[in-house]
């Protein structure tokens, strides 16, 4: 029993450092950003398979609440004139923990693919997210969001994924959203193990309406309370002082407190594995 109880915390801890102490690169990104699905899946040998099924055996027990769904894994990118097509393919949640938990492992990689926003009240307070502890990430301070789900891209719009989470993990609903910036940032996790997109949005609804909407609202229970920051730069450096702040919003309030430019997401070079 003890060794099963040390096993779950190391679980976790790797997980959580995985989100916060990763090697991530934030880029901006101006130009419109399309997903589309392809018809294949990501093609595992069955070496791998029985690797990840032990593996994934092991986090279930401990972990009831995880669910081995569908994750879109980004398979190719291709810079347009007027913008950015990412292609993607199917794996399953199962594959994205094991390759997010042994980085070090030489087994076929899952670029697993977020949306999320960075959400401003009218007060002038930034929202971020305490994750729950039954999840895969539990006391992690992020930004709301989640992994991009097959039903978001009807019309290749990754918004929606952002919209989604909002709705079901604090209540905030599209009529409470006064503007979405159309600059966003691309982060990218060491060794391309995640991509992901945050986008900046503001809100007609005040710190304490929105708390409240979270208390009386949230339906998916991934968020265990809401986190706000005003927008000093007091306030800001002692959040970023925080471990367990997810780490592209550590680069990209850091970088904003610093007045520190970002690249251009069209200068990564999404064909190597860098």
């Amino acid at each position: 029993m003890y060794i099963e109880k040390c096993w779950t915390e190391v679980y976790k801890v790797v997980s959580a450092r995985y989100v916060c102490g990763n090697i991530t690169k934030v880029f901006v990104c101006n130009d419109k950003v399309s997903f589309c699905l392809s018809e294949t899946e990501i093609s595992l040998s069955e070496a791998e398979i029985n690797t990840i099924r032990k593996y994934w055996k092991k986090v279930a027990d401990k972990n009831p609440n995880l669910f081995d769904g569908v994750v879109l894994s980004v398979k190719s990118v291709e810079k347009l004139s007027h913008g950015i097509k990412i292609e993607l393919e199917k794996t399953h949640y199962s594959h994205m923990t094991y390759v997010m938990n042994h980085k070090n492992e030489n087994i076929t990689k899952c670029r697993a693919v977020a949306v999320g926003g960075s959400i401003v009240t009218v007060d002038g307070y930034y929202v971020f997210g305490k994750m729950s502890n039954h999840t895969s990430f539990p006391n992690v301070i992020q930004c709301i969001g989640g992994g991009l789900s097959e039903e978001d891209i009807f019309d290749g719009d990754p918004v929606h994924t952002f919209l989604r989470e909002c709705k079901e993990e604090i209540g905030l609903t599209g009529e409470d959203i006064v503007s979405i910036d159309d600059k966003k940032y691309f982060y990218i996790r060491e060794n391309q193990s995640t991509v992901g997109i945050c986008y900046i949005a503001k809100i007609g609804l005040t710190k304490e309406t929105l708390l409240h909407r979270f208390e009386e609202t949230a339906t998916d229970g991934e968020i265990e309370a809401l986190v706000f920051v005003n927008e000093t730069y007091e306030a800001m450096s002692d959040l970023l002082m925080q471990q367990s702040l997810v780490d592209y919003a550590k680069v990209i309030f850091e970088k904003q407190l610093l007045d520190k430019s970002f690249s251009d997401i069209r200068e990564y070079d999404f064909s190597k594995n860098q």
